[in-house]
């Protein structure tokens, strides 16, 4: 057994591969039609400044950001190479990526952030003071967002992804314990991770509940501004509570603010075969290799 990493990692699920991240690159390991994995390294996006990051608040929305580009190149990657298709470079990055992710933004703030906020309006009429109108957004968001992930967690392509995110976090725990990555010693760990994404979602919902509330409802145009432009606002406070919540010593917190992450989890992480088990150790591996030699 060797010593508990120092080095923090994380990832994400792709079409029958995973993505790991590091401090220096990120990298992904996909399984071909023909049952090869095979290997790719992703830099970063030109907004992830490590300097610009030790800033508090900036340094989630940067982290936002740089997470969609690089999350979304690799997805794109995965979807070709699944497919047993030629990747090109070119149509997938610059421009092309640049409109997908501004696509997939206005769809997920529009649905998201701004349908939640017109249907919250409708309590007033039935004497909703503006705080319960607020939690009453706040609900329909999280109702929403539930909805999306049980909705398409129906596909058979979409339950494989579950379970590559699955197989991902298991991945990641062993390492973070110091146990040498094997099917063996991987499946020993929940499919379930505090730094997750999902946990990240559910806090933005929350959070998003107190910062509304504070911002005036009855001019129709500046209140579904305001559900646009703050998402960057609540992203940042959303990261770093997030943050501090994987490192706080106070176990009571760590549970109210990790806690119920863990518990959508259920839904967005399966139980991952044999086979996806290997492609996220081939992908911890890898990303151990470019980020700590």
């Amino acid at each position: 057994m060797s010593e508990k990493s120092q080095n923090t990692y994380g990832g994400q699920a792709l079409i029958e591969g995973v993505m790991i991240r590091g401090k220096k690159t990120a990298v992904l390991s996909v399984r071909s039609p023909e049952g090869e994995i095979i290997r790719k390294e992703v830099k970063f996006s030109r907004f992830y400044n490590p300097k610009l990051l030790k800033i508090p608040l900036i340094r989630g929305i940067l982290n936002l950001i740089d997470s969609l580009v690089v999350g979304t190149k690799a997805l794109n990657y995965s979807a070709v190479v699944a497919e047993g298709k030629d990747y090109d470079e070119k149509s997938n990055s610059g421009f092309n990526l640049g409109i997908l992710i501004l696509i997939s933004l206005t769809i997920a703030i529009g649905l998201f952030f701004v349908t939640p906020a017109l249907i919250s309006q409708l309590f007033e009429k039935i004497g909703f003071n503006k705080i319960m109108i607020s939690i009453s957004e706040g609900i329909l968001r999280l109702i929403l967002v539930i909805s999306y992930i049980y909705i398409i967690g129906l596909s058979k392509d979409i339950k494989r992804v579950f379970q590559y995110h699955g197989a991902e976090h298991m991945a990641v725990w062993a390492h973070e314990d110091g146990k040498e990555l094997t099917k063996e010693s991987i499946s020993n760990y929940t499919k379930e991770h505090p730094r997750c994404g999902t946990s990240f979602i559910l806090i933005v919902v929350m959070v998003s509940i107190i910062v509304f509330m504070f911002f005036p409802r009855e001019n129709i145009i500046l209140f579904i501004i305001s559900r646009i432009v703050l998402v960057p606002v609540i992203a940042g406070i959303s990261y770093e509570l997030l943050k501090f919540g994987s490192k706080s010593r106070f176990k009571l917190f760590k549970t109210l603010l990790n806690g119920p992450g863990i518990l959508i989890q259920k839904i967005t992480t399966r139980e991952p075969e044999d086979d996806q088990m290997d492609v996220a150790i081939d992908s911890m591996n890898y990303a151990i290799e470019l980020n700590e030699n």
